[in-house]
């Protein structure tokens, strides 16, 4: 897990958590296509037609908050990384509301950070048993 807080007091240093989300970034756009190599065979190539999984290029999504973060870092900000929660509202009596990350789960990202984790997506089933 890359748990913001859990990492800032793993460490003592608020200044790990953006530089291990920046390192991380850096080495999927540099190594994206080993990324992409780990994940080829003709089974998950041609699942779902060959049209969206797994992409041809490998990328990463972070979400808007993360991205914010991590943008008013590199211009000298020192404010420590704080994931919101938001309250979902059911609107039903026999469910209550729940409390949800505001990290964007984005479905479609390889490689997207879903709050306190980066998850690789580009596996297909026969890797991922």
């Amino acid at each position: 897990l890359l748990n913001a807080n859990q990492v800032t007091k793993a460490t003592g240093n608020k200044d790990v958590f953006p530089v291990i989300m920046t390192a991380i970034v850096a080495a999927v756009d540099k190594h994206g296509d080993l990324m992409r190599c780990s994940v080829a065979s003709p089974g998950n190539d041609f699942r779902l037609g060959a049209m969206e999984a797994p992409p041809a290029i490998i990328s990463t999504y972070l979400g808007t908050a993360v991205t914010e973060f991590l943008d008013a870092y590199r211009k000298g900000s020192d404010a420590t990384y704080t994931p919101a929660a938001r309250t979902v509202k059911t609107g039903c009596r026999s469910v209550a509301d729940f409390t949800v990350p505001t990290e964007d789960r984005n479905r479609t990202s390889p490689f997207p950070y879903g709050g306190d984790r980066l998850e690789f997506r580009a596996g297909g089933g026969a890797q991922n048993g």
